[in-house]
């Protein structure tokens, strides 16, 4: 009894209000962040052969729901961005300023790689590789490049109901719906109360979860319901409600110190809930309709409860390791060009490996790959540009002068979106 009393009271301490600050950088949310690209790249990138091991089993199963990454990515950024516009609604500037902000921080990594895809690649693989299978990808994803120009390409998919033959830009239509969310949301934000607000979300939640059944049983394919904006919307807005309830004084001293065993409570019943029904098998009707509805309330509640439990949390502990933290200071750029370095990598010839280890030693390449290509992304074009947002300050950072002379009081909320 006593060592079980010394490790809750070492790693489990109770959550308080006061150890809940909403607006503060949050190193946990780094770490879940990391986890979320992580799952992506088990997904993408790792393939792994049967094996009666059960090292490779548990690992083949953590990638076969590695598909749930960029609904955990959908849940975060709704959270985020939710709270950056509630700590800076009513201020001057707050659409300048949010829209300038989120431009220097997607729009340089994005168009760079469309003008690489779209105008370099194209012009060195036609003067060397004319006809290379890499040319004929090239050439078809170019054909509808208008659409990635404009943020466009996840209503390409959906119109079409089918995802393109080259997977050279695929995994770009996320990117599309956030971007979208953006332009939209900071309105939504700015003209409803939080109460308002709530609602909006639990209705658009709702909504997208109807929808996403409604199409399936008309026998409209899975993609259209997986890309298009409307149907992921309960991913977003359970972010987005968990920003609003976190910052409510009484909800998180009702609610806070349930959050870690709430969250624990979502992710048991989500597991047992795919032992009767698959949600977490991508592409099923399960995963496709109300899987992502229960994703979305699971992500949404260890969230909340990464933002309220203590830096010595075994939660708080565990997001934030450096691997995790690593991989989410990168995750932007990692997810951009994880598919082109797997892409190269498979390129090689791994037949000298043993057959059980090829498919890790290609992972691990493609990991170290992919962030190595991020870190020089970082250092050389994202972060220059990150430099300027010094010109467009976060209203809540802008020092604030009174009528008494020498008062001046600086408000320096910041979170670690922007």
């Amino acid at each position: 009894m006593t060592f079980l009393h010394n490790f809750c009271h070492r790693y489990l301490p109770p959550v308080t209000a006061q150890a809940v600050r909403p607006g503060s950088h949050s190193v946990p949310l780094d770490g879940i962040r990391g986890l979320a690209v992580l799952l992506v790249l088990c997904y993408d990138c790792l393939k792994l052969a049967p094996s009666g091991n059960p090292l490779i089993f548990a690992a083949r199963k953590f990638c076969s729901i590695g598909w749930t990454g960029v609904d955990l990515f959908f849940v975060l950024s709704g959270f985020l961005i939710t709270g950056i516009l509630l700590d800076t609604k009513g201020l001057p500037h707050y659409w300048r300023s949010f829209i300038s902000r989120r431009s220097l921080r997607i729009f340089p990594l994005y168009f760079a790689t469309l003008i690489g895809v779209f105008l370099i690649a194209p012009a060195i693989c036609g003067a060397f590789f004319p006809q290379s299978d890499a040319m004929a990808a090239l050439d078809s994803v170019s054909k509808d490049q208008g659409w990635y120009w404009i943020y466009g390409q996840n209503w390409l998919y959906a119109f079409r109901q089918s995802w393109p033959q080259e997977r050279v830009l695929s995994h770009f239509w996320s990117l599309a719906i956030e971007e979208q969310f953006y332009l939209v949301w900071p309105f939504i934000v700015c003209v409803l109360c939080r109460r308002k607000l709530l609602w909006t979300c639990l209705t658009l939640s709702a909504c997208a979860l109807v929808w996403r059944i409604c199409l399936l049983t008309e026998g409209v394919p899975g993609v259209v319901t997986y890309v298009s904006t409307f149907t992921r919307l309960d991913s977003l807005c359970a972010g987005a409600m968990m920003a609003i309830l976190i910052r409510e004084p009484g909800t998180v001293r009702r609610w806070g110190p349930w959050l870690p065993k709430l969250a624990g409570t979502c992710v048991v019943l989500l597991l047992g809930t795919d032992l009767l029904f698959p949600v977490l098998s991508s592409q099923s009707f399960s995963a496709y309709s109300v899987g992502h509805s229960l994703l979305a309330v699971t992500y949404a509640m260890v969230i909340g409860a990464a933002m309220v439990v203590p830096s010595q949390h075994l939660l708080a502990r565990g997001f934030s390791a450096w691997p995790l933290l690593t991989l989410g200071k990168y995750s932007y750029a990692i997810y951009v060009v994880h598919r082109f370095v797997h892409s190269g990598v498979q390129r090689f010839d791994w037949t000298a490996l043993p057959e059980p280890i090829q498919g890790g030693v290609i992972f691990a390449a493609t990991v170290l790959g992919s962030l190595g290509v991020a870190m020089v992304s970082w250092y050389l074009l994202e972060q220059p540009f990150l430099k300027l947002k010094q010109f467009f300050p976060r209203p809540d950072e802008v020092p604030i002068l009174e009528e008494t002379p020498r008062a001046t009081v600086a408000i320096t909320r910041r979170t670690a979106s922007f």
